[in-house]
């Protein structure tokens, strides 16, 4: 069997002292060295997303990671995006506008000792009243798993803006498994919002999911999740990420 590390976070673009966030952030990456993560609302003035592969293979010494952008349709365009870093071979990486809200969603297929494995990023739409809308893209997301085939171990990660028992979560949870209630028979409670958001007034909840088909669930937990040593309201961001360990046959 083989398996693969997955993960996903919201970087909360530069807001939310980033300044003082940064670090944390790229500490806690390389604690976690997943083989790809899914990246919400990256930054692309400050070109956050390279910036942050680029810290992490100094750290680490190597060209480890590479990193692939989808960047948001309409007025978002100039600076935000979905992004996947991974230090697998990408053997195909394709964009989808889910035509609502100014939202994207991005695959890639990734090269591994066993077989491709498949891996989805997305940002759904975020206001409370927007649940159907928020289906409606994740019906779209779902359709187009069918591009690269069905039959293959795959993950989709990201920020869903969904509670659990909201549509698009039951709607993903209809072809697909999250990882973290296969784990621990329930999803986290809250993966939003951590100290740094000051400006949100929505009720905290859990937005964040990895959901997984073809492949076996060994161990999902949150992730970034610790604030610094010496300042409880610092974290890496105002999400907490989530990180899951699957396996999957050889093919």
């Amino acid at each position: 069997m083989a398996e693969i590390t997955v993960a996903t976070l919201n970087l909360y673009n530069r807001a939310g002292r980033w300044g003082e966030r940064a670090p944390l952030l790229v500490d806690q990456f390389i604690e976690l060295l997943p083989d790809v993560i899914g990246l919400q609302e990256v930054d692309l003035v400050i070109d956050q997303g390279n910036w942050l592969v680029h810290l992490v293979n100094s750290r680490l010494g190597q060209p480890t990671y590479r990193i692939h952008h989808v960047t948001s349709p309409g007025r978002l365009a100039p600076w935000l995006a979905n992004a996947i870093a991974t230090r697998l071979p990408v053997l195909a990486h394709e964009g989808l506008d889910l035509l609502s809200g100014e939202r994207m969603a991005q695959g890639v297929q990734l090269e591994t000792a066993d077989g491709p494995f498949d891996l989805y990023n997305t940002h759904l739409h975020h206001p409370l009243d927007a649940a159907e809308l928020r289906c409606e893209q994740a019906r779209r997301l779902l359709d187009w798993l069918t591009k690269w085939g069905d039959d293959k171990p795959r993950a989709i990660v990201g920020d869903f803006n969904a509670r659990p028992g909201e549509p698009a979560v039951d709607l993903m949870k209809e072809r697909l498994r999250s990882a973290h209630e296969t784990a621990h028979g329930h999803e986290p409670e809250k993966t939003w919002p951590t100290p740094i958001n000051t400006d949100d007034r929505d009720p905290p909840g859990c937005l964040d999911y990895i959901f997984v088909g073809g492949a076996e669930v060994k161990e999902c937990r949150l992730a970034f999740d610790r604030p610094h040593e010496y300042d409880p309201t610092l974290y890496p961001s105002d999400h907490l990420g989530l990180v899951a360990r699957l396996s999957f046959p050889a093919r």
